[in-house]
């Protein structure tokens, strides 16, 4: 499971410009101050090296209850250049397009696509084709093919470790937990008398 706060996001900027860290703040709704990124890892070629600034002009208020003001951790995949079909229509009227079996109106667009894993809140996704994006200024460094190559192996793994660790957790739980016996000490198992 994944925070998912795309919708809550007001504007944001993701810096790249230092190899092998990724840096930035989010501005939410219903937040005074922003969320801080500080991440180990690099974004994808597209945003290697680069600052991104980004805003939302419709953003939502969302539960964010236990999301955290500063995330530290590793960075998923992060880029500006995820294809997507972009709705034509508003999103309420899509229902009518699939009910009439009819295709509704689309076009490619890019995506904002941003994965991390936060120490304490796990996986955080944004990811819409809403934002007005801008890179600010220069690259301050390209990223080869073999880094690129290597950043999304560095990504896989970051995705493996975070369900290697879900999975722990879950053990944990269970282990600490064990289903109780019923009433009496029967086996949940064992067929039960019919009762009148």
């Amino acid at each position: 499971m994944a925070w998912r706060i795309d919708e809550q996001v007001i504007r944001g900027e993701i810096d790249n410009r230092t190899r092998g860290r990724v840096t930035g703040r989010l501005w939410l709704v219903g937040r005074t101050g922003p969320v801080v990124l500080d991440l180990r890892g690099n974004c994808w070629r597209d945003l290697a090296g680069r600052r991104l600034e980004f805003t939302h002009p419709a953003a939502q208020p969302g539960d964010l209850e236990g999301f955290r003001s500063h995330q530290d951790g590793v960075a998923g995949d992060i880029t500006a250049s995820r294809k997507v079909k972009v709705p034509e229509i508003p999103l309420d009227q899509i229902g009518a397009y699939y009910a009439a079996k009819k295709p509704f109106p689309w076009h490619w667009g890019n995506s904002l696509y941003l994965e991390w894993f936060s120490e304490r809140n796990g996986r955080v996704v944004i990811e819409s084709a809403s934002y007005t994006l801008t890179i600010v200024g220069d690259a301050a460094w390209e990223m080869t093919p073999e880094e690129e190559t290597a950043q999304r192996q560095a990504n896989g793994e970051a995705m493996t470790g975070f369900m290697a660790r879900l999975a722990e957790a879950a053990n944990a739980a269970a282990e600490e937990n064990p289903a109780e016996e019923n009433e009496g000490g029967e086996d949940d198992d064992e067929p039960r008398p019919a009762r009148d």
